[in-house]
């Protein structure tokens, strides 16, 4: 689909995130994403942001055709409490 159309559906509450908006967040936030997935022949995907050095890396699981989860390294899940006092997202706006 041409890319207006594209940028159409993904606004609409329901969408499913696809590999362009990964490549868009690797893009955005300066991070690499790790993707394990169930497929047998793509096991693992890596998505490097193209712009700049990855400054940290966030890992995500994809059962296929259903869903995203995020995955942290054991006893390393953040709390509640750290949750509400950190945002780990840092919007940007060019000019």
């Amino acid at each position: 689909m041409e890319y207006g159309e594209y940028l159409e559906k993904m606004t609409k509450s329901g969408e499913w995130g696809d590999h362009v908006t990964l490549q868009a967040a690797a893009d955005s936030y300066g991070v690499r994403i790790f993707v394990m997935t169930s497929f047998k022949d793509t096991c693992c995907i890596e998505i490097l942001p193209h712009f700049e050095k990855p400054k940290g890396v966030i890992f995500l699981s994809f059962w296929a055709e259903v869903h995203y989860n995020s995955i942290y390294p054991q006893g390393d899940i953040p709390s509640d409490e750290s949750r509400k006092k950190k945002r780990w997202w840092n919007f940007r706006t060019k000019h």
